[in-house]
């Protein structure tokens, strides 16, 4: 069975969300959603597009794939409750990727 990526939700249910692509996380995708407190993309996802979690307010940890080699402006901007992401040191993140998270 293909990957999935884990979106835990606040609620302390888990929804698991099958894309035809997971190389590319689109601008946008999961922005504004006050209920994600935790993400796991699987391998596969290479870049997280400009704002895709932006202004999550709830997104505590993010944990990312070993094939992941961007991450995009603002991509977790005013995440402001993220303490916790997970990534390779090779992986070429733009400098307001977490603008407004405090505890990066």
């Amino acid at each position: 069975m293909k990957e999935r990526i884990k979106v835990y939700l606040y609620n302390k249910t888990i929804k698991e969300i099958d894309m035809s692509d997971f190389s590319y996380l689109s601008e946008d995708i999961f922005s504004e959603r006050g209920d994600i407190i935790k993400v796991i993309l699987p391998e596969g996802v290479e870049v997280i597009g400009d704002n895709a979690f932006e202004n999550c307010a709830n997104l505590e940890e993010v944990i990312c794939p070993k094939s992941l080699k961007k991450i995009g402006a603002e991509a977790f901007a005013d995440c402001i409750k993220l303490h916790k992401v997970e990534f390779g040191p090779d992986v070429l993140v733009d400098a307001s990727a977490f603008k407004g998270c405090y505890n990066i």
